[in-house]
């Protein structure tokens, strides 16, 4: 049993190892904004041009999940759950069970086609005035345009 998850954790490390430029950029930049913008947004997209995109409000989700609150979870994205196993394929793509869903075009198609499903049901109920699906008034291309 030990040999197999040593097994898991070399192969996860792989991938991560994979995508270092990835992780470190994705690290880098929730840390810059956290820091020099505490309160805003996080998202890449929605600080960008202001639009929320697919995930908005996935890390409120799984805040909430953290804190036990179920419900205010599946508000902010009720698709947070299908996360970790995203990650786990990922990471352990070269098994032979998440190699299944890695390597399956349907798998992907139906993960996209959910994401653009929710995604558009919360923009006609909630946007551009509730979270997490508000409109962001100082977008950086407004910015960039204006200086």
């Amino acid at each position: 049993m030990t040999k197999e998850i040593s097994y898991l954790f070399k192969l996860a490390f792989k991938q991560i190892s994979k995508y270092r430029f990835f992780v470190i950029f994705f690290v880098l930049y929730l840390t810059y904004f956290y820091f020099l913008y505490p309160g805003e947004t996080n998202c890449l997209v929605k600080r960008t041009i202001g639009i929320p995109c697919m995930t908005c409000g996935m890390t409120r989700a799984f805040e909430n999940l953290f804190m036990l609150n179920i419900k205010e979870a599946f508000y902010f994205h009720p698709l947070f759950l299908l996360v970790p196993f995203i990650g786990l394929v990922f990471l352990l793509q070269e098994t032979m069970f998440f190699g299944k869903f890695y390597h399956s075009k349907l798998f992907w198609g139906i993960i996209l086609l959910a994401f653009i499903v929710v995604y558009i049901i919360r923009m006609i109920m909630y946007f551009p005035n509730t979270e997490p699906m508000e409109y962001y008034s100082n977008p950086l291309i407004f910015r960039f345009f204006n200086n």
